[in-house]
């Protein structure tokens, strides 16, 4: 069997995307995490300096910021872990289609991928589909 360009290219790209998932993944959760430590932040000083006079139903702003900052944290920390997840089995089906091994965790990471780069992960999913005939 004839070894081509296809799964080789397709591998490289799916690394990249999940080098890239990786990266941007623990960025996402190290976000998350300063937006947890602003719920943390007593506000009511700031909002009396800064806001002014409170207007009708505003006395409880502060506690309310609080919970604001704590779901919103957790949301970006949810994120941050499934781009992380999806970037790790981007690398692993990467990995694969460089050395033709498993043709379903190629096309799974690659797939993952279009989730992180879209461009490069069509490219993907084009080049192993294409390449499906050398895997083992």
């Amino acid at each position: 069997m004839e070894r081509t360009w296809k799964p080789t290219t397709a591998g490289v790209m799916t690394i990249i995307t999940g080098a890239m998932g990786i990266a941007g993944g623990i960025f996402v959760m190290g976000v998350g995490r300063v937006v947890g430590t602003l719920g943390g932040i007593d506000w009511s000083g700031w909002m009396e300096k800064w806001g002014g006079a409170y207007g009708p139903g505003a006395g409880d702003m502060p506690s309310r910021m609080a919970e604001i900052f704590g779901i919103s944290s957790t949301v970006i920390m949810i994120v941050g872990i499934v781009v992380l997840v999806f970037g790790i089995i981007a690398l692993s089906g990467g990995i694969s289609a460089i050395k033709r091994r498993w043709w379903g965790l190629s096309l799974a990471g690659s797939i993952l991928s279009l989730v992180i780069m879209p461009i490069l992960g069509i490219l993907a999913i084009i080049f192993v589909s294409l390449g499906k005939e050398e895997f083992e």
